[in-house]
């Protein structure tokens, strides 16, 4: 199958005022809680799946929203490294992933966390010295908030804070409608 390019939403994809939640106050279907609730690297377990691919959507440097700067501490007005990438599994995408880096963490052996291009942001997170997975919120992302044609009703999402030699940065992950066909299909 060849690698679908989605009609993308202006940015950014993710509403500003998209309310994340703690997991006990939400309640996604019984399917998806397994996706959210996993403490493990995504790159790999999506890799079981099928062939994995990072396309590069955005990334620049800029003022990260008002609610990812509080759950970073930021002070006001700082930049911040802002990634953002489409995940495809046999060229359909399955997830679209937000990272807001601040500048102060990409310092040391975390540069090479601003220089992904292609890679995947999950599979250099996990590696020895592994980073710390300090909270996570979940979200219904409305279906018109999803990219591409042919969407299928709302997704699910999680955003974490993880902590990496350190240094503190955000990976927000809506797992897409067509992941949920996708891995019916690996079980099948």
């Amino acid at each position: 199958m060849a690698d679908t390019a989605p009609t993308f939403q202006p940015r950014p994809f993710l509403d500003r005022q998209l309310r994340w939640r703690l997991p006990a106050l939400c309640a996604p279907p019984a399917h998806i809680r397994p996706w959210l609730a996993d403490t493990g690297s995504l790159t790999r377990r999506l890799q079981r799946l099928g062939r994995f691919r990072v396309n590069p959507v955005h990334q620049a440097v800029e003022r990260p929203s008002a609610s990812e700067a509080a759950l970073l501490a930021m002070p006001p007005r700082q930049h911040a490294l802002v990634r953002e990438v489409l995940l495809s599994l046999d060229g359909q995408t399955v997830v679209y992933a937000r990272s807001v880096l601040p500048l102060d963490s990409l310092s040391g052996a975390n540069r090479v966390l601003g220089h992904m291009a292609r890679r995947s942001l999950g599979a250099e997170l996990f590696k020895a010295p592994s980073a710390r997975r300090e909270a996570v919120w979940y979200a219904r992302v409305p279906d018109s908030r999803l990219p591409g044609a042919g969407r299928t009703g709302a997704a699910w999402g999680r955003q974490s804070r993880f902590r990496k030699r350190g240094k503190a940065l955000l990976v927000a992950e809506v797992f897409l409608p067509s992941l949920w066909t996708m891995a019916a299909q690996a079980v099948d």
